[in-house]
């Protein structure tokens, strides 16, 4: 297949190949308008332009662009603390773009840190998929936090160990009926619900899924049909800690007592999970260090640009905390 040039890009977009370049390398003179009309032809077309050329004509690398998922979901305040503490006196060079809990705005806030001509950007919980994001890994070092996304350099932690975790401590206080909450299938997010299938595999149980999003209140309707069913499940596997606060209020709603009558486990540990009277069971990603570390791997890349993509991954933790128990008996 032929590769797409800087002069399709040009012709597609209605402008000179020198505009398309300029765009590309974030230097002046192209405003606004015409450079998200290039940007947004370019990834129509699946061009693919040198990101090493670009980033050795372009200013100096001074600057850091932070894009955070969801300013709701307080993991991601968790990631920025760690980010900003592991970058130092670098943290006076970041600008900071925000996306949304369903990635409609991942490419509005991902062309936004483009535009402002950073040099290198960190991402915190991406949802475009992977080809969409080749766009911007191609023309712009990119440091993906808890997700792996090729091309980039990648931060995250075993999420697949995480989930076996999870599922293996409601199998071994005796539940057969887990539900695991999953979340919404996409590329970089797969590995829980393999995690969970895998454990549940491994002890001749069946497995039990349910499609839900990031939002509490969806995932609390979404697992209210068979809270109230007649063969409700003992436990419930929340994809995150959002949504196992949903599970939480579904089992409210439905006069369920917590554990007693259903045990629930999050993921994330985060600061949610930990406030006083909720005490949920959750697996700990490590938040903090994994902004750390991102901040590590972004100097590192700023400081040899042509070095090969660093993968940094770490181990997840178990807490068991107050919202899981043994079925029927509540004792932990």
């Amino acid at each position: 297949m032929k590769s797409v040039t800087m002069e399709d890009v040009a012709r597609a977009a209605g402008v000179s190949r020198a505009l398309v370049s300029l765009a590309y390398r974030n230097a002046p003179g192209v405003s606004v308008k015409t450079r998200e009309r290039i940007f947004r032809t370019g990834r129509e077309l699946n061009y693919q332009p040198n990101r090493i050329a670009a980033s050795l004509a372009s200013k100096s690398q001074t600057s850091i662009g932070v894009f955070l998922s969801d300013l709701h979901n307080d993991l991601f305040a968790d990631i920025f603390d760690g980010l900003r503490q592991g970058l130092g006196d670098e943290s006076r060079h970041l600008v900071l773009a925000v996306g949304s809990i369903d990635g409609q705005r991942d490419n509005a806030a991902l062309d936004t840190l483009v535009q402002s001509r950073v040099d290198l950007i960190v991402a915190a919980g991406l949802l475009l998929a992977d080809h969409d994001l080749a766009t911007y890994t191609s023309t712009t070092p990119l440091v993906s936090t808890a997700r792996v996304v090729p091309g980039a350099d990648n931060v995250f932690t075993n999420n697949l160990s995480g989930a076996r975790q999870a599922t293996e401590h409601l199998i071994g206080l005796g539940h057969q009926r887990i539900v695991f909450l999953a979340n919404p299938r996409s590329d970089g997010y797969l590995e829980r619900g393999m995690g969970y299938r895998q454990a549940m595999g491994e002890a001749g149980l069946e497995t039990w899924e349910i499609a839900s999003s990031y939002a509490r209140h969806e995932a609390e309707a979404d697992i209210g049909a068979v809270l109230r069913s007649s063969h409700r499940p003992t436990a419930v596997f929340a994809h995150n800690d959002r949504s196992a606060l949903g599970v939480l209020d579904a089992a409210r709603h439905y006069g369920l007592s917590v554990p007693e009558d259903l045990s629930v486990v999050g993921y994330d540990n985060s600061s949610a999970s930990r406030l006083p009277g909720l005490e949920l069971t959750t697996v700990d990603i490590h938040a903090r260090q994994l902004g750390e570390l991102s901040a590590h791997a972004a100097l590192t890349r700023l400081a040899e640009p042509t070095d090969a993509l660093q993968s940094i991954s770490i181990d997840p933790t178990l807490l068991v905390r107050g919202t899981s128990s043994h079925p029927a008996t509540g004792r932990k």
